[in-house]
């Protein structure tokens, strides 16, 4: 069973989500402990050779790596609908 590690600022990040949110992303990263390579790599861009998976509205980043999960990144998965009308109309 693979252990998890999360760097403080993405623990502070998960901390500001809901609690559906953080309930979605915690179930999959459990799966993890398990099935640590069960998902794609990025080949291209800032996080590549890092695996990642989607968690509602939200990606989320990890390398696994010495039989450890060590999550990277949570990242939004769409700009809000809101924010980006609000660029468009400017």
């Amino acid at each position: 069973m693979a252990a998890v590690f999360w760097p403080e600022p993405v623990r502070q990040v998960l901390r500001e989500m809901s609690e559906r949110e953080q309930r979605l992303i915690l179930e999959r990263v459990e799966r993890l402990r398990n099935f640590p390579e069960m998902y794609p790599l990025r080949s291209k861009g800032p996080f590549r050779r890092c695996r990642w998976f989607v968690a509602g509205n939200w990606l989320v980043y990890y390398r696994f790596t010495g039989g450890a999960v060590h999550i990277r990144a949570l990242w939004p998965a769409r700009i809000p609908w809101k924010a980006a009308w609000k660029r468009t109309a400017d």
